[in-house]
Parts: structure tokens; C-alpha cells; sequence
């Protein structure tokens, strides 16, 4: 089973914990580590990492890496654009 996280919004709502750079996903809501990478830790015992594949927007890419860095490299997909609005 393939497993996909989407992680591209910017997290308006959460605001002034998130922002357009640093949206909620990637910021530590409770406790040390992002939601983003207790989303991870929930799937990845049952799963395994390399059937796990995060969508997300390019410019957060670089900040996915950081937080996920044994997350293969093909498992992250970056859009370019944000679709259905």
C-alpha cells in the first residue's frame, strides 16, 4: 500500500504560529517535532518510509527534506502551482 501525505498549504488559519515560509505542518504544535513528521512517524512502523510520498508545494520542498532526511528523494513531489482552490 502507498501511503500520501498532503503537506502544500500554507497554513493561513494557524497564524501567528504559521507562516507563508513556515507553515503548520513544518512547526513543532506540540511537543519538539513538526505535525508533519508526527504524520510520518504514525504510518512509517506499519508502512515502512519508502511507501510513504508527500505532496506538497516546490517552495517547500527544501524544508521537507530537512525534516524528513531519510525520505527518499523520489517519495517527495513538489507541484509548481496550487490547484483546486
Amino acid at each position: 500500500m502507498k501511503l500520501v501525505i498532503f503537506a502544500g498549504g500554507s497554513g493561513r488559519r494557524l497564524w501567528p504560529i504559521s507562516r507563508q515560509k513556515s507553515p503548520k505542518q513544518f512547526e513543532p504544535i506540540i511537543g519538539a517535532r513538526s505535525t508533519l513528521q508526527l504524520a510520518v512517524d504514525r504510518v512509517q512502523g506499519a508502512y515502512g518510509l519508502e511507501n510513504v510520498f508527500i505532496s506538497t508545494n516546490e517552495r517547500y520542498v527544501d524544508l521537507i527534506q530537512a525534516q524528513l532526511p531519510d525520505l527518499p528523494a523520489a517519495n517527495l513531489i513538489g507541484e509548481p502551482a496550487r490547484r483546486d482552490l
